[in-house]
């Protein structure tokens, strides 16, 4: 086999093990209104998938430090698992609940939703096509990046290259839950926690200052694109899909 069948193999190859992008079938849609319905459908469940992977974490930091009976082997399961949560969330206190409680919450799906479309062009930005970046994310690493094609002259920063749309979805979340460039987002959450509310995305997503370079006005594009296509009946389906789920 010639080096342009193997190339050509290996192309064939990662294309159908590492598809990129929206599905086939939501580019022939032709109505606008079924196509935004088809996009946010399929965007809110990959965000649940992760939502509920977070709330799995939450639910066993909370049964863990509240426990009249807290296992701190250093070598027992719970405990390296404790570890394990605290460095990926950057939780600086060990045994501090409320630090956990404040990193380890959902994100809203209606934000999310909002932020999906506006980032990704509605699905069909060049990041997702190529990249399955749904949010804009960079990374400074050229082996699991792409280069944006108006990057300015002196910038090194490349476009992050996801294997799979759900592994981008958990780089966004994981993104707003840990870095301290969200840290008003992250308390804001909290604070409904502790006011007995659920965490909507239309408050929340005006706390995302820091996301887009634009300020303030970005904040007035997630809030219309929230509000216009009524995204908030995501947060209300999510909330009641998961209410049985113990210790949210």
């Amino acid at each position: 086999m010639n080096l342009i069948k193997i190339l050509a193999f290996s192309l064939l190859f990662c294309s159908t093990i590492f598809a990129k992008g929206m599905p086939k079938e939501y580019f022939e849609i032709k109505n606008k209104e079924k196509a935004k319905a088809y996009f946010f459908e399929y965007i809110y469940k990959l965000n649940k998938n992760e939502n509920e992977k977070i709330l799995e974490e939450r639910s066993f930091i909370k049964k863990y430090l509240n426990s009249s009976l807290l296992n701190i082997n250093p070598q027992s399961s719970e405990f390296l698992r404790l570890i394990n949560i605290k460095e990926k969330y950057r939780v600086k206190k060990l045994y501090d609940l409320s630090s956990y409680m404040k990193k380890i919450d959902v994100i809203p799906p209606s934000m999310a939703l909002a932020q999906a479309a506006v980032e990704s062009g509605w699905g069909k930005s060049r990041f997702i096509r190529v990249a399955n970046n749904i949010f804009g994310h960079w990374t400074y690493n050229p082996k699991i990046g792409i280069i944006p094609k108006k990057r300015e002259e002196g910038q090194r920063h490349f476009i992050r290259v996801f294997k799979t749309m759900q592994d981008s979805i958990k780089a966004y979340m994981l993104n707003l839950n840990r870095n301290t460039a969200y840290k008003s987002f992250q308390n804001k959450r909290y604070q409904s926690r502790l006011e007995k509310q659920n965490p909507m995305g239309i408050d929340l997503s005006q706390t995302m200052i820091n996301y887009s370079g634009i300020g303030k006005e970005y904040l007035s594009i997630l809030k219309t694109v929230i509000k216009k296509n009524k995204l908030e009946k995501y947060d209300n389906k999510f909330y009641q899909q998961i209410k049985l789920i113990e210790g949210i």
